[in-house]
């Protein structure tokens, strides 16, 4: 039976491990940037953010916080194509490892 050390070995895991933080690190440093800009924006300058887009009903504000939702979707989404190209065959990989030294 293989313990967790072992499996902490295997080269497939290192690779996981490496693979996911490549993709991690920018897309949450991406995430919190914007979202921390959004929130500054509100507290510190909530008079800008009420100005209107053209003249309409549509303020500043408003699309700032669509853009932000928008963001997150186009973030999630680059995470699952990367997660399904990279993260999942290596993961696979590990785990015919681990059944083929369990038989």
């Amino acid at each position: 039976m293989l313990t967790t050390d072992v499996i902490r070995q295997l080269p497939e895991y290192s690779a996981l491990i490496r693979a996911r933080q490549r993709i991690i690190w920018p897309l949450a440093s991406l995430t919190m940037t914007a979202y921390f800009a959004l929130i500054l924006t509100i507290a510190f300058a909530p008079d800008f953010l009420g100005q209107s887009l053209s003249g309409g009903t549509t303020s500043i504000g408003m699309a700032l916080g669509l853009g932000m939702i928008l963001l997150c979707l186009v973030i999630t989404g680059v995470y699952v194509v990367y997660a399904n190209r990279v993260l999942e065959p290596l993961s696979a990989a590990i785990q015919q490892k681990v059944q083929g030294q369990k038989s």
